[in-house]
């Protein structure tokens, strides 16, 4: 398989340590990168709960699938499109880039609230399957009358992206581009299972934050 509960709780046992690492280290580094430097530990808090999913629909209990998958969309379509956009915030210089920044966060909680919230009263609004060696997140939204899922995709892409692609930071900078370039190939190949897979590309992806941080904390050492 390309994807598994093995590779879910695989990519896990190596974030959450990376994560912890990056968390601790945080405050000796010259911007406040706490919220950044949390990203490998919480992906790797949701991958365990993927794991938990492949567990549940090979074992087809799937009332146990559909409520870890509330846990994954928790988020994937709701905490991501806040917390990315922040870590932004938190590093920027520029006046007038922290104010898009946190103008980012705001509407991206207000959009992740409009399409996660509704789905915790309505649970046959979610329906999770293994499609090609995938999992597949088939989701309604309130607004699926009057804006297509592309569209919804698309702006949902636009929130995690652009402030990590306009941030003065270089390491802001080349993780967005590292993201683009997943979230392409994820589309591109597994657009099926377009989340779900662009955000274990993305779990993966945010080890590059534990480099980051222990190449910093070597050249602390070394001055």
């Amino acid at each position: 398989m390309c994807f598994s509960a093995t590779a879910s709780f695989t990519s896990a046992a190596l974030l959450i340590p990376a994560g912890m690492y990056c968390l601790i280290k945080a405050n000796s580094l010259d911007k406040p990168y706490w919220a950044f430097a949390m990203l490998p530990l919480l992906f790797g808090l949701q991958q365990i709960i993927e794991g938990g999913i492949w567990l549940s629909l090979q074992a087809d209990d799937q009332s146990a699938a559909q409520r870890l998958a509330l846990g994954f969309l928790l988020f994937s379509h709701l905490f991501w499109l806040g917390w990315v956009p922040y870590s932004s915030y938190l590093t920027e210089s520029s006046p007038r880039l922290r104010r898009t920044f946190l103008l980012i966060v705001l509407v991206g909680l207000m959009f992740g609230a409009a399409m996660y919230l509704p789905l915790l009263n309505n649970p046959s609004w979610v329906i999770v399957s293994i499609v090609g060696n995938s999992i597949d997140y088939e989701l309604k939204f309130i607004f699926d009358a009057y804006v297509s899922q592309q569209l919804i995709t698309v702006f949902y892409v636009l929130i995690i992206l652009v402030p990590l692609m306009l941030s003065s930071d270089q390491y802001h900078r080349s993780l967005g581009l590292l993201l683009f370039l997943s979230g392409l190939a994820a589309w591109m190949f597994f657009g099926w299972a377009f989340i779900s897979v662009w955000c274990y590309f993305a779990a993966i992806i945010s080890l590059y934050i534990f480099f980051i941080v222990f190449r910093s904390e070597a050249v602390v050492r070394v001055a």
